[in-house]
């Protein structure tokens, strides 16, 4: 089995009322079983913000995906060893952040970019995360007729203060790089911005608001990956999902088998 992914960001209306681009990313590497993919948040504080996110998702999406390549078994070890290769990821991103900045004598502070993301093959995988936005992998059935177990959540984190999370550009980025186990084959994940977390999460973020993703994966497992995409920014530019947040939203969705 593969997997086959969707994925879309859409501009929110904030940005559009001032003239700003949108400040999400995302980006993944799929080969046969193996997948990663991440989603970036921008800081709406940080000019070039959009800049980083993209340079972000792309360099940590590429770095995993060539590991993958080089190594098939690399996700067998621990927590410890894989905080490493993501470590060495973000830290790559980090490096071409700076040589843009560095280029453009801006700040590194003005890419700032939060970062969500998850490495994972037909076994098991892994979420890594920087700050806010949210990725949740259901496990895929056994046998006909079981009941899912609980997914798996990767939550934001936020600084102490409302509206306040960290940064891939920020010092301290190594100590709050969060690594979480998913121990089970997946059959959906869905990796998010927080723009697109009040229409699709539940309340208490414990898992996918359903009414909204069952519909949506039924559709999406019905086209291609082309078409979904479409229509996934579709969704995301509706005005009444803009009218429940007015930021960003970058929605991913990969579905297996």
């Amino acid at each position: 089995m593969s997997w086959r992914i969707y994925a879309a960001s859409a501009t929110g209306t904030s940005h559009l009322d001032k003239g700003i681009p949108c400040q999400d990313a995302c980006a993944f590497h799929a080969h046969g079983e193996a997948l990663v993919a991440v989603v970036c948040d921008g800081a709406g504080s940080a000019s070039r913000s959009d800049v980083g996110s993209r340079l972000v998702a792309d360099t940590v999406a590429r770095r995993l995906g060539e590991r993958f390549e080089r190594e098939p078994d690399w996700l067998d070890g621990d927590r410890d060893a894989f905080f490493v290769v993501a470590a060495q990821a973000v830290e790559a991103a980090r490096e071409a952040l700076i040589e843009t900045a560095a280029a453009d004598s801006a700040p590194l502070s003005s890419y700032a970019a939060t970062l969500v993301g998850y490495a994972g093959d037909a076994r098991a995988g892994w979420f890594f995360h920087i700050g806010d936005g949210i990725g949740v992998a259901e496990p895929a059935c056994e046998d006909a007729g079981e009941t899912a177990a609980a997914p798996v959540v990767s939550l934001p984190a936020n600084g102490e203060y409302a509206n306040e999370t960290y940064f891939v550009t920020g010092d301290a980025w190594r100590e709050q790089l969060r690594v979480l186990p998913v121990p089970a084959p997946v059959a959906r994940l869905a990796l998010m911005s927080d723009g697109a977390m009040p229409f699709a999460m539940q309340k208490n973020n414990a898992g996918l608001f359903q009414p909204f993703f069952e519909p949506v994966t039924r559709y999406l497992a019905s086209v291609d990956e082309q078409q979904g995409s479409r229509a996934l920014l579709g969704t995301l530019e509706d005005p009444r999902t803009h009218g429940i947040t007015s930021d960003d939203k970058t929605l991913l969705i990969a579905l297996r088998g």
